[in-house]
């Protein structure tokens, strides 16, 4: 199902978004934004954590179980990217370019 026209402000912050039969006014919007942005900083904290542990246990039989943690962390971040796209298509927002394989991206300049 596509998104309805979405209305804007002069400052380009999005008034209402209609997803379907679902529709967010612009508050809603930034919570939503906002829980991204938080839950991509717990990631970027697991994947930190889960590198250094993997490199620890390098050797060990537990290494198995720190790669876990990196790949899990690295599926949960590509994930908090998709929806936050997806969240600032709908609002007709355009991207700014993200690169790297941190939870909320690296902005090319």
């Amino acid at each position: 199902m596509k998104p309805e026209m979405n209305t804007t402000e002069a400052a380009g912050s999005p008034v209402m978004v209609s997803l379907g039969s679902i529709t967010m006014d612009a508050p809603r919007v930034l919570a939503i934004r906002q829980s991204l942005h938080e839950l991509a900083n717990i990631l970027t904290g697991v994947l930190i954590a889960g590198g250094l542990l993997a490199q620890f246990l390098e050797s060990g039989s537990l290494q198995q179980y720190a790669s876990n943690v990196c790949e899990s962390g690295e599926r949960g971040s590509a994930l908090v990217r998709e929806i936050r796209s997806q969240l600032l298509a709908s609002c007709g927002e355009r991207e700014v370019g993200v690169k790297g394989n941190s939870a909320g991206g690296v902005q090319e300049q």
